[in-house]
């Protein structure tokens, strides 16, 4: 085999492996994921068709050399430097995305990296005109290609981190996709093309480093499918909670009636006894403490019916906007001066009302922080956050106290299960939570470490203002 033959498989290869690339991330539907690389990685697909379009656009230069001489050949040369200027712009792109994701000011940081990009075309541009294409290429490489090559290895390796709970071998393979993009950087944005290295043409290095990109791109995205597996499962868990409390909630009200009825009996009678004894003068302290105990329990009771009824009852009220911060505020002047006695902390985000029945959504918030008052020690710290993620109003409760073990974790929405000493909880206030939450078409998620405090997450989706 010649050198131009092999040079134009070579070349073939090359191209074809970045179009694989761009096609492994196009063809899967990455809108209904919820990861935050899902929302730019067509700019990196789109990177990866242009640069194949380009790699198979030199080689067609390579095998008709005539061109460049004639009447074309500035037209060719505007193609070159779009395709190759384009795409390293994208990667540039991809890497700003993937670095400032979660950084407040995103914005002003992709000015003034737009602005210094803008200002360091200069050059770029002068170089041009006054060394021809052949520097222009270089350039190109140095200064937008090689800085894109990093940001966006460097990117993929930091954000794998932030999806190592959802799966650690796609936070793996995030990073060796990072790290196959920083090795393709380093030949394709160091060396000009037609450079040996090592009486091995450069181009050769840069097509193995695409193909490890390539593994690693496709190795990657099989995280989407762990993410689907795990909503589904979310899904399912969600739908077997509910019929469960509707089951159990049909029972509760039956229970709850018959109980009631009887209850509110036998308190008057004893109320009715109480005076007749005060009356006729057979009234003592021993009486007077028996009788207390009596009607204590008996109020006890009818307050576990109480639960047990609005438990059941799922009533239809209707939905109007509301601001979560407000009734957030309202919630903590419930509590009273009992929060006097806790470190409470609330940061309120900038976020959209919600959609909702406001009373309802203070009576999660509400049985929350009494939880986290009541899982904490004087004096110790409860925070309260609100924020917008990933489409979603979210408002996390975090406490300091002595949390919740692994085991008990599985098991703290099921109603009637409380970690509670018998006689301080009926074990409903979580089940009532998740319900609510679920008439919003929001989530309940619960983290949590013994000895370490808990965090409870609400999200409600958006409404419109």
């Amino acid at each position: 085999m010649n050198a131009e033959a092999g040079y134009f498989i070579l070349y073939l290869f090359y191209g074809l492996v970045f179009f694989m690339i761009g096609a492994s991330i196009t063809s899967r539907n990455l809108r209904a994921s919820d990861l935050k690389v899902a929302e730019f990685f067509w700019v990196f697909a789109l990177f990866a068709y242009l640069h194949g379009l380009n790699e198979w656009f030199e080689l067609f230069i390579r095998e008709n050399p005539d061109f460049i001489q004639g009447p074309m050949s500035a037209y060719l040369l505007s193609g070159r430097i779009l395709l190759l200027g384009g795409s390293f712009g994208l990667l540039f792109w991809f890497g700003l995305e993937l670095l400032l994701w979660n950084s407040r000011s995103r914005k002003l940081w992709m000015l003034i990296v737009f602005l210094v990009a803008m200002v360091g075309l200069g050059p770029i541009v002068i170089g041009y005109f006054q060394r021809g294409y052949a520097h222009f290429d270089l350039y190109l490489r140095n200064f937008i290609g090689f800085p894109g090559a990093v940001l966006s290895g460097v990117g993929l390796i930091k954000y794998s981190s932030s999806v190592e709970s959802l799966s650690r071998r796609g936070a793996k393979n995030l990073a060796y996709a990072g790290y196959a993009i920083l090795l393709y950087g380093f030949f394709t944005g160091i060396f000009p093309s037609g450079w040996n290295l090592g009486g091995v043409p450069i181009e050769f290095f840069r097509a193995c480093a695409a193909l490890l990109i390539l593994f690693g791109i496709t190795r990657a995205l099989q995280i989407f499918d762990v993410e689907r597996r795990a909503k589904i499962q979310a899904q399912l868990k969600r739908f077997t909670q509910s019929e469960k409390l509707v089951a159990l909630g049909k029972l509760s009200a039956g229970i709850a009636h018959e109980i009631n009825n009887p209850l509110a009996k036998v308190l008057l009678n004893v109320e009715m006894l109480e005076k007749d004894l005060n009356r006729e003068g057979r009234f003592d302290t021993t009486r007077q403490t028996r009788i207390d105990a009596i009607k204590r329990n008996l109020e006890r009771a009818a307050k576990i019916a109480g639960e047990l009824l609005f438990f059941s009852h799922n009533r239809e009220t209707e939905f109007v906007a509301f601001s979560l911060n407000e009734v957030v505020h309202k919630t903590f002047q419930l509590i009273g001066s009992r929060q006097d006695l806790y470190d409470f902390e609330f940061e309120p985000g900038e976020i959209p009302k919600i959609q909702g029945v406001p009373w309802k959504i203070e009576e999660v918030l509400l049985n929350l922080l009494m939880n986290a008052m009541e899982a904490s020690e004087p004096g110790g710290g409860i925070k309260v956050r609100t924020r917008v993620e990933q489409g979603m109003v979210v408002c996390t409760i975090e406490d300091q106290g002595s949390g919740i073990s692994e085991k008990d974790l599985n098991f703290v929405m099921d109603p009637f299960f409380t970690t509670k000493e018998i006689g301080k909880g009926t074990g409903l206030g979580l089940a009532i939570c998740f319900g609510i939450m679920e008439l919003h078409g929001g989530e309940v998620l619960i983290s949590s470490r013994e000895g370490e405090g808990t965090t409870v997450r609400l999200q409600f989706p958006c409404g419109e203002e």
